[in-house]
């Protein structure tokens, strides 16, 4: 059964953004804009922590206190609070007394997956796994053409196909470069005409999420991150469904390295010749 998340958030964009982070870890949600809301809905729906949201200005501190304690009695050690100024001393205080993490809202791709992953998953051994998608090219395999010298060595393109899309994705990083720029690009396998925009996709690391953006009118995106040997993309190209990009080990030799070019194709020709002549 998939661990259920409270998201307690007023505004709906947040909201949307904390749901895509939660649904990435084969998590389901159940939504509510304030702590009077959640509490209704928890004699209905059965979840495993929940996820609050605290403005910078808390109009009545003594309702925001008793209804802290109530979400703790429901999820003892299983509350996140969610803040855009995590040096306010009313909710430094909060945190505080009742010892509840806390995530600023500028950091949730980074730090809300290993906060919330504790929480739900401790006694979990499976998680969501939906469709994968299946790479059909990658640039560093192909051959070059004869005679002729790879001038881009840090720019690598990869296609890949899944039932519902298709995604065009780049990495490109510069000569002694810690940063590595990806940029993409998703269609509809069916219907390449009809734009996939406004899709949230999410790249992970092995630590978890690094940052989360959503499609532009043309199905394009793009991330920056530090050099990692792996990343994975998770798109929701639907509501709970989702397709799996994993890239192949971005920290292998880079193309070209070890491969002919043409100076030394000449040079082993001539070596050749002058061997030749020898036996001759």
């Amino acid at each position: 059964m998939q661990p259920r998340v409270l998201i307690i958030c007023e505004r709906t964009a947040e909201r949307d953004t904390i749901r895509v982070l939660v649904g990435t870890m084969g998590c389901q949600w159940v939504l509510a804009s304030d702590i009077e809301e959640a509490l209704a809905l928890l004699g209905r729906e059965r979840t495993s922590a929940a996820l609050l949201e605290l403005s910078s200005a808390i109009s009545d501190p003594a309702k925001m206190d008793q209804g802290i304690r109530e979400l703790l009695v429901r999820f003892p050690g299983r509350v996140i609070v969610l803040t855009d100024d995590a040096r306010n001393p009313m909710i430094t205080e909060l945190a505080s007394r009742y010892s509840i993490p806390f995530v600023q809202r500028d950091r949730l791709a980074v730090d809300l997956w290993p906060c919330l992953e504790s929480m739900v998953y401790p006694q979990l051994g499976i998680r969501r796994i939906t469709k994968v998608a299946r790479l059909v090219l990658d640039t560093f395999l192909q051959p070059l053409p004869a005679g002729m010298r790879y001038v881009q060595p840090d720019t690598r393109q990869l296609v890949y196909e899944a039932p519902a899309l298709t995604a065009d994705i780049s990495f490109e990083r510069a000569s002694n470069s810690v940063r590595t720029t990806l940029t993409g690009q998703i269609m509809r396998t069916n219907e390449p005409q009809i734009p996939l925009n406004g899709v949230p996709v999410v790249l992970k690391s092995r630590k978890g999420p690094l940052g989360l953006k959503m499609t532009n009118e043309a199905g394009e995106f793009s991330f920056e991150f530090q050099n990692e040997k792996s990343i994975t993309l998770e798109i929701e190209v639907s509501p709970n469904d989702w397709v799996l990009i994993i890239s192949p080990p971005l920290d292998s030799a880079r193309r070209g390295e070890g491969q002919p070019t043409i100076d030394s194709v000449n040079a082993d020709s001539s070596k050749l010749q002058r061997k030749k002549r020898r036996l001759a």
